[in-house]
């Protein structure tokens, strides 16, 4: 402290040298001291200026030009005064900051000596540090720069007469105290001590910790694991058990020994089958498409028997035996009728075949079934009904409507003409494209259920079942008629009801109510074509 007290008066002594000079300067010249005074004045009149009125005096002038002439010439002679006025400023901040910089040693030297109960060492501390406070605060305007030129002079850091004494009798206090090296260095060394063993032992217990831990994620992670492994396990069995099952009964009479083995590896899962008793292989590896379009069907329906259970109640397959060749697909309706007769399958195909199959496999009905010929954009799928279309000719006949009649009946009797042509064995024309209309359809059906009628009147009366009948009248249909189109505004069809571009899973009969006659044809064509129906 005593070596710091001595270099006080070189503390800022260019600062106070500088600020004396400016002091000095304004004492010889009032003048400047009255510029600088009244600068901040003029420069305020400037802002407020509007009109030819001095905003400072009223005064009233020439102009409002010529008045902001004359205050700038003011301010043009307070220049100086104002540079002056910096230099004094920047001078005493330098100062201040000396002042500020001992203050805060003073206040740290209070603090020991209020520890060490020196009431007159602190109260000379007090007093200079008042003094500094007060010398702070005259630092600060230009008033109290003239004030303590004085001081400036003598040494700005005045020393009170009290605090050398007072400083000799607190700096022998100290030396009179014990020597406390040992004791600090002791307590130093045991708080770190203190702290690194409470650092260990935080330690040791986040450690135990961690190893609970531990254990207990690898007993939960290895349960898991068995868990899981035993339930895919179990589901793997369960699946390639009812694949086998339900793809040995496709195929029973070629593959009844067949087997399957689903086998986990290495991120991925193997599925190998039976290939005639001669090892696994995958399925693609010899089996034929068809077979692997039986297997995946197979495998589709094993996985839902095991993941829904009996919750499997319903389901939709899109031509899904195509590459299944007939004796095979009828094995396939017997799967699904013997082994999911809880399930509502619903099955699309655009193989008439298959259709028909499924008929004559129980596994649809006419009532169960529908047919789409065709659709378009505007009206979307067009459903053969053999029961709705005679409301709908009704319906439209009724409203005077006969050309949307005619375009419904010409639909539906290339229908019914289609389908009498396959059970009767018509001899229709053969069409590679399949698009056989009205007139290629109904005269060789007439004229083969003719034949047919004729062959059975023929076969009655040779049994003598004929007693009691009118005899078989000559019928008008000698030669098959030629079928005019039906026009329409709404563009009947004239393309058949089963084309190879429609949607078939049956076809719906069921008993007519009569029909209305349309002027291309005559009333005995379309009884017997209603006929052929029954």
């Amino acid at each position: 402290m005593a070596e710091t007290r001595k270099q006080l008066p070189e503390l800022a002594k260019d600062a106070v040298t500088a600020l004396l000079a400016a002091i000095n300067t304004l004492a010889e010249d009032p003048a400047l001291l009255t510029s600088l005074r009244r600068r901040s004045l003029v420069e305020q009149g400037m802002e407020l200026i509007d009109g030819a009125h001095c905003p400072l005096c009223d005064s009233p002038w020439e102009s409002e030009r010529h008045l902001r002439d004359h205050l700038a010439i003011k301010l043009e002679k307070s220049n100086e005064a104002q540079r002056l006025q910096r230099d004094l400023f920047a001078n005493s901040s330098l100062l201040d900051q000396a002042a500020s910089g001992w203050l805060s040693q003073l206040t740290a030297i209070r603090r020991l000596a209020a520890a060490l109960k020196d009431e007159a060492f602190g109260a000379a501390i007090d007093q200079w540090t008042r003094e500094l406070a007060a010398l702070q605060g005259n630092l600060r305007s230009l008033d109290g720069l003239r004030g303590i030129s004085g001081r400036l002079a003598s040494g700005w850091h005045a020393v009170p007469q009290s605090f050398d004494e007072a400083t000799t009798s607190f700096a022998k206090m100290v030396a009179e105290l014990p020597d406390q090296t040992a004791t600090v260095d002791a307590q130093t060394f045991l708080s770190t001590a203190q702290m690194r063993l409470a650092d260990f032992r935080e330690s040791v217990r986040a450690d135990k910790a961690a190893d609970i831990a531990v254990a207990a994620a690898t007993c939960a992670y290895t349960t898991y694991c068995d868990v899981m492994d035993a339930e895919l396990e179990a589901l793997y069995d369960d699946v390639q058990q009812d694949f086998s099952t339900f793809y040995r009964l496709i195929n029973e009479d070629d593959e009844g020994e067949f087997t399957a083995k689903l086998s986990p590896s290495a991120g991925k899962l193997d599925f190998d089958v039976n290939f005639y008793e001669r090892g696994l292989y995958p399925p693609g590896a010899f089996h034929s498409e068809g077979h692997q379009d039986g297997m995946g069907v197979c495998l589709y329906l094993a996985l839902m028997k095991r993941l829904f259970g009996n919750q499997f109640t319903f389901a939709l397959l899109d031509d899904v035996v195509m590459s299944v060749d007939a004796g095979h697909r009828y094995q396939f309706c017997k799967l699904l009728k013997t082994h999911f007769k809880d399930t509502q399958f619903v099955i699309t195909t655009h193989d008439r075949t298959w259709a028909e199959q499924m008929k004559s496999a129980g596994l649809v009905t006419g009532k169960t079934s529908l047919r789409f010929h065709s659709w378009t954009i505007d009206t979307g799928p067009l459903v053969e009904s053999n029961v709705e279309v005679w409301d709908e000719i009704k319906t439209a006949l009724d409203k005077n409507k006969v050309g949307v009649a005619a375009a419904a009946l010409r639909r539906h009797l290339e229908y019914v003409s289609r389908h009498m042509a396959d059970q009767l064995g018509a001899a229709v024309v053969f069409r590679g494209d399949g698009g056989y209309e009205l007139n290629d359809l109904l005269p060789p059906v007439l004229a083969r259920f003719k034949t047919i009628c004729a062959k059975a009147a023929d076969a009655a009366q040779s049994w003598g079942n004929d007693k009691g009948r009118p005899k078989r009248p000559r019928s008008r249909l000698s030669s098959p008629p030629r079928m005019r189109h039906p026009q329409s505004s709404n563009g009947p069809s004239t393309r058949p009801c089963t084309t190879t571009s429609g949607r078939i899973s049956a076809s719906v009969t069921s008993r007519r109510s009569p029909m209305p006659s349309e002027s291309c044809l005559n009333a005995s064509d379309v009884r017997a074509a209603r006929a052929g129906c029954l």
